[in-house]
Formats: C-alpha cells, structure tokens, sequence
C-alpha cells in the first residue's frame, strides 16, 4: 500500500482524488497510513462467476501459474507468491479483485497512464500480453477462492524472474 501511495503523490498513478488526497503527505505519513490499513482484515468477495470459456480460463491458469516462456512472459506465481497473496515488501495479492479491475489495471500499464518506478516490469509484461491473454489471466485470478492463509509470502521466497523498480533490492 506505501508505493501505491507514493505512485499517486509523485504521478504514477493516475487519480484526481487520491492524487490531492497525498499531494503533500511525507513518506512517513505514508507508511503510517500504509501500515494502519495493512493491520485491517476485512472479509474478501466471494469469487467472481465466470462466463469465459473453459479454454479462456485454462488459458488464464496457465500463464498465472507457468507463464510462457516462448514469449518470454514469466509467471505470475513467479512474483506474486504461490498462493498469490504477495510478497513481502511490495508486491500486492493477485486474489479477491474483480475482474473488471485486473482489465483496467493491465490496459492502463499496456498504454502507460499505469506506471510503476523504473524498471517497470507490470509495464513490460502487459505490453507481451494480448487482450485475450489479459482476459483470460483476469478471469481466472477473479474466479479463485481466497485461501484460508492470505499472508504475503516472505521477501526471501523468490527470485524476481525480471528487474522490477517496485521491488527493493
């Protein structure tokens, strides 16, 4: 949630609201606010219904969790953790968002009105990604149930198959 906050403040994202709403918060108030809603646990949605097509979303499972390396796009599990809940420090759980919002997020890094700090590698990926392929990805993470443990996978779990600027090093 801090370098979501942060990508709002310094322009990376795009949102008139959220954007005045951090204009001129310091870091420290950032990751006070962060870590406030970070020790929240509401309940998640129950898991989209799908109407995509059973290849649609084996598609979709198989890019989650292989990736396609003759496109070079490697997995999300590959990042996003094994249970897709996220890592620890900066990368966000894939599980409990709505289709529609997945969509909105990988057009907005394939056109750049999404951006992330340098390298940008959501940005990299959605512009390998076809819209089927984003369909089918979103589709298949929206229609998961949430694991019982949602904890973020330890930082010390992965290996970054790509240079990702959110990422601390």
């Amino acid at each position: 949630m801090y370098n979501q906050l942060v990508n709002f403040r310094d322009g990376r994202r795009q949102n008139p609201q959220m954007t005045y709403m951090v204009g001129h918060m310091s870091n420290a108030f950032l990751q006070e606010l962060a870590e406030y809603f970070a020790s929240l646990h509401p309940p998640y949605p129950p898991p989209q219904l799908s109407n995509a097509a059973s290849t649609a979303l084996e598609r979709g499972r198989t890019l989650v969790m292989s990736g396609d390396r003759s496109r070079n796009i490697p997995a999300c599990v590959a990042c996003h953790g094994q249970k897709l809940s996220g890592t620890l420090p900066a990368i966000p759980s894939l599980l409990g968002l709505p289709r529609d919002y997945l969509n909105s997020q990988f057009g907005a890094w394939k056109t750049g009105t999404r951006r992330a700090a340098a390298p940008d590698c959501m940005a990299k990926i959605s512009r390998q990604l076809s819209p089927e392929d984003i369909s089918a990805v979103s589709s298949w993470l929206a229609s998961q149930p949430i694991p019982n443990d949602m904890t973020p996978s330890p930082a010390s779990s992965i290996k970054l198959p790509i240079a990702c600027g959110s990422v601390p090093q």
